[in-house]
């Protein structure tokens, strides 16, 4: 049996008081986390809101077993 990690993508809400986390995508490494979180704050500029930085997003290792 092999095992694969993916990583999914909580909004830690660090900048609130914490009750807004929530799930936000699955991804397979940390570098696809940086790319969606690219992706996600260009679709914010263009609504005119604020960019997200890493720091407000946690990344929790889930493996998979195939």
């Amino acid at each position: 049996m092999r095992t694969k990690t993916f990583y999914v993508v909580q909004y830690n809400d660090c900048y609130g008081n914490g009750d807004n986390k929530t799930l936000e995508v699955i991804v397979e490494s940390h570098n696809d986390f940086k790319e969606w979180l690219k992706q996600r704050n260009e679709e914010r500029e263009e609504f005119g809101e604020c960019e997200e930085s890493e720091e407000e997003f946690n990344l929790i290792p889930l493996n998979l077993f195939k």
